[in-house]
């Protein structure tokens, strides 16, 4: 764990705009306090009115490191408001060729040393069969800020498309050449960069991917902690029995 942070770090103080991200953390935070959004940070829970949500960054202490957060913005009862920046890797998916996701993981893995790799299953809704429940594998390629996620994009959508082009064309050229070379020695011919034939979900904003995948939504009660005892960061949780939208005198 140690090692991937001091290599975001790396990563990420090489970076030209690093200090502007820094800059305009320090900026963001200004502006959101004169209008009373104030983060919160500690653990008392505290029951808010949910009003905004905005992609964002944030300095991660314990790493040292710029990551993506998305604040959310709470009205309580009394009027008063906070805020609560809540941190999520951006992620999305890369396809490869069958039986080459351990090859393309392990390249990819060593080319970018700030990513996540974890690998998934999920409907593909480009088999002919997907109805039936079929699932295919992915790469599910995990950042620590949406700048790191862009960065990948622009490098490797060029090589995936080219591939997808290739793929239609060698079609019944595979056949041939397999044929006549034999399987074994055709595989040898081919770079592992040349196996990665999709990607996936590399389009949705990051703020909308956070509040699908932990279900926030806008014009809800929560209950929220700044920073939880346990794994130190915020926790939000709707709270049901809380209907009425806030009504301050």
């Amino acid at each position: 764990m140690e090692i991937e942070e001091k290599e975001d770090l790396v990563v990420q103080e090489t970076d030209k705009n690093y200090k502007e991200r820094l800059d305009a953390i320090k900026k963001r935070d200004l502006t959101d306090a004169k209008f009373g959004y104030q983060r919160l940070t500690d653990r008392t829970p505290r029951n808010g009115w949910l009003v905004n949500v905005q992609p964002s960054e944030s300095f991660d202490e314990l790493t040292k490191t710029v990551i993506s957060v998305v604040d959310f913005y709470f009205l309580q009862d009394d009027g008063s408001r906070f805020k609560i920046s809540y941190p999520f890797k951006p992620y999305l998916y890369v396809g490869t060729t069958p039986g080459y996701e351990l090859h393309v993981a392990s390249y990819l893995g060593k080319k970018y040393n700030y990513i996540t790799i974890d690998h998934v299953e999920k409907e593909n809704l480009d088999l002919k069969n997907h109805l039936s429940g079929l699932k295919s594998k992915f790469l599910k390629i995990s950042f620590p800020s949406t700048m790191e996620l862009m960065r990948f994009k622009k490098e490797i959508m060029p090589q995936i498309y080219k591939n997808q082009n290739d793929l239609k064309a060698r079609t019944n050229y595979n056949a041939f050449l397999e044929r006549h070379l034999g399987s074994a020695q055709y595989e040898n011919m081919r770079e592992v960069y040349q196996e990665i034939i999709d990607i996936r979900e590399y389009d949705l904003p990051y703020h909308m991917r956070v509040c699908i995948d932990e279900k926030f939504f806008v014009g809800l009660w929560y209950t929220v902690i700044g920073r939880d005892v346990d794994t130190q960061r915020p926790i939000i949780k709707r709270n049901e029995d809380l209907i009425d939208q806030p009504d301050p005198v």
